[in-house]
């Protein structure tokens, strides 16, 4: 199963460059999440304009792998109307020793050579202090909910629009958005429609639980049905070391996916059957075949909590090879410290309120030959 989308042959660049969040959860000081490549002539691929399109972010348990994900998203609740991450992961919001200060999130995008820096606070999920944002440099917002004399918006961003918000609870950017013509500023629509197909998605014991791209909830195995891949799953679950032969049957209405025994006379329901290693590979195939041809972003948390290592391994290649969005992982597999998967500045540490790439955690010179895992083990990178 090859991941491609159209528009890899169109040569757009859209990512997101840098992440700062500080005051979120376990996040009491700034957090830096720099995506700026360094220069490797081996995996070219994982890299665009000088800017990691494949990430994998390695960290000890409770460090705050998760909350970064959760802190990257925020941005999909506060622009888009898309799927809001879930109310069980944003319980104390901002950090307990500074309850009193706002939370602020700073994005830095590269959109085809146009840079965008986009900066808000908020004092929860819904209640906004203050948006600037930077097109190339130049201010085009700065609006402080609190304080009238913050109120600047460029007319080339709001054109004739009268804004005078008085519920922070809309930001002003998609007020912005929805009032004025489609393309009132291609950059920031860019921006807006990456921030849609941003996917957050995680498969742990709550299930099919995900933020952004999409809304609401369907069944997967009727994803499956309409896709009419059920052969193409037999041949991903192969891939996998996983053997079975799949059957859909009608039942009341709905399509279950079953697994067939002794020449069909005999079938199961494949989720009753199958492991938890091989549901979480059900829902990567899932999310594949109807979200990676549209996606911009996708973060998957604690990826392969229940894969064999070589699956582990086999999605981390079909994800290299995805070259229409960009993706970050995280994990505690080190065996995925390999450079014939990825390369050190797409490795990143994370410790306690810093998180940075093995190539600046070391002076050493590392090179395509060297074992990253076996540096890693020997402490040869500063945590």
């Amino acid at each position: 199963m090859e991941i491609r989308r159209k528009s890899d042959t169109w040569g757009t660049v859209q990512m997101i460059k840098r992440f700062e969040v500080e005051n979120f959860k376990g996040f009491k000081d700034k957090l830096i999440f720099d995506l700026n490549a360094r220069d490797y002539s081996f995996n070219r691929e994982l890299v665009k304009d000088g800017i990691v399109n494949k990430a994998i972010i390695y960290g000890k348990n409770g460090i705050g792998k998760s909350s970064l994900g959760i802190a990257l998203f925020d941005i999909v609740s506060h622009l888009t109307d898309k799927e809001r991450m879930p109310a069980i992961y944003l319980s104390y919001y901002r950090n307990l020793e500074q309850v009193d200060q706002p939370v602020s999130f700073r994005y830095v995008f590269w959109f085809d050579g146009d840079e965008i820096l986009y900066e808000y606070q908020k004092m929860d999920q819904d209640y906004l202090v203050r948006e600037t944002l930077f097109l190339n440099g130049v201010k085009m917002l700065d609006y402080d909910y609190f304080d009238l004399n913050i109120r600047f918006v460029d007319r080339c961003l709001a054109g004739e629009l009268n804004i005078d918000l008085v519920d922070n609870r809309l930001s002003v950017l998609k007020y912005i958005y929805r009032n004025t013509p489609t393309n009132f500023s291609p950059a920031i629509t860019k921006m807006i429609q990456f921030c849609e197909n941003m996917l957050w998605y995680r498969s742990l014991s709550e299930g099919n639980v995900y933020s952004g791209f999409t809304n609401g909830s369907s069944m997967l195995t009727e994803r499956l049905y309409e896709s009419g891949k059920i052969r193409e799953f037999e041949s991903f679950l192969r891939d996998n070391g996983i053997f079975y032969r799949l059957k859909f049957r009608s039942v009341n209405g709905s399509h279950e996916l079953c697994a067939v025994y002794d020449d069909g006379k005999n079938m199961a329901p494949f989720l009753s059957l199958a492991s938890t290693g091989t549901k979480a590979l059900f829902l990567f195939y899932i999310w594949s075949i109807s979200a990676f041809d549209k996606i911009s972003l996708l973060f998957i948390d604690e990826f392969d909590a229940f894969f064999h290592y070589e699956s582990a391994e086999n999605i981390v290649l079909r994800l290299n090879h995805a070259r229409g969005f960009q993706t970050i992982l995280t994990t505690h597999n080190t065996y995925l410290m390999q450079n014939r998967l990825t390369r050190p500045d797409c490795c990143f540490l994370m410790t306690e309120n810093r998180i940075g790439n093995l190539y600046d955690a070391t002076d050493r010179e590392i090179r395509e030959a060297h074992n990253l895992e076996k540096m890693y083990i020997n402490g040869a990178f500063k945590e």
